[in-house]
């Protein structure tokens, strides 16, 4: 379908607008034609095309991989994870939020409950102590993007209990105690969906998913937090730096989601 020129705009900026309306729908990493195709599908020049493919990679919604092609990013999700340098992103809310996207949760279960042995240890607590724990679906733009259980030494924050994390940021809420996370710890592995991530995911059993082990310092080296988020496997991107340097050596940025 032709492309139509629009009073005060240049043709290669409706190209670009058209085909992020037509690929609105389409999956992470889809792959574009080529320019030829694409000229003779929008009925375009060939400069109009490269101009319009030059914008969409400079937005971040295209990517050209050479010998390859160009793929679609406009719908990428990411997995659990931050970069080091940037504490904001530590919270899944400002992940998704700096983004340019929006989040919200639906709040599975909500309560106090002796914490199990893999908890326990995680937090540095006894078996039995009393954690607070969270389990929610993460939502990024109205769309399931992850299962996550969220847990916390009770005796960090006992107001928990009674907050709506609904649209609320658990980050923020500890923010109000006085408690701010520093760095975190990432254990991020491939597995198969069992029926209760499933159900929950939109997922068949057996898919694979993502799952994201996160345990969240304060400054003072104290954990405040263990994390379990799942999410759905392709929507996953981790980047590595391996280095000889002891102080940069595995060092991982993975890109969304499971926070709180």
């Amino acid at each position: 379908m032709a492309v139509g020129k629009r009073e005060g705009e240049f043709l290669y900026d409706e190209l670009k607008k058209r085909i992020l309306a037509d690929y609105s729908d389409k999956p992470y990493f889809t792959p574009l034609p080529s320019e030829r195709d694409l000229c003779s599908n929008y009925n375009v020049s060939r400069p109009t095309v490269r101009k319009a493919l030059l914008l969409l990679e400079e937005e971040k919604f295209i990517v050209k991989i050479p010998t390859k092609g160009t793929f679609f990013l406009g719908n990428k999700e990411f997995v659990d994870g931050q970069s080091e340098t940037s504490k904001n992103e530590l919270a899944f809310y400002n992940r998704v939020v700096l983004r340019g996207n929006y989040t919200s949760s639906k709040v599975l279960f909500q309560n106090i409950e002796p914490a199990s042995l893999e908890v326990a240890a995680k937090l540095e607590l006894k078996k039995g102590d009393y954690v607070f724990r969270l389990e929610r679906l993460r939502y990024i733009n109205g769309k399931v993007y992850s299962l996550a259980n969220a847990y916390l030494p009770y005796t960090l924050c006992s107001g928990l209990l009674e907050k709506d994390f609904t649209n609320r940021s658990l980050y923020r809420t500890l923010a109000e105690y006085g408690i701010y996370p520093s760095y975190a710890h990432k254990v991020i592995e491939i597995s198969k969906a069992e029926e209760y991530e499933a159900l929950h995911l939109g997922i068949q059993v057996g898919d694979p998913i993502t799952i994201t082990y996160t345990v969240t310092f304060d400054e003072n080296n104290r954990i405040l937090e263990y994390v379990i988020s799942k999410s759905l496997a392709y929507k996953t991107r981790i980047e590595l730096t391996v280095s000889t340097d002891r102080e940069r050596s595995g060092k991982l940025h993975s890109f969304p989601a499971g926070e709180p």
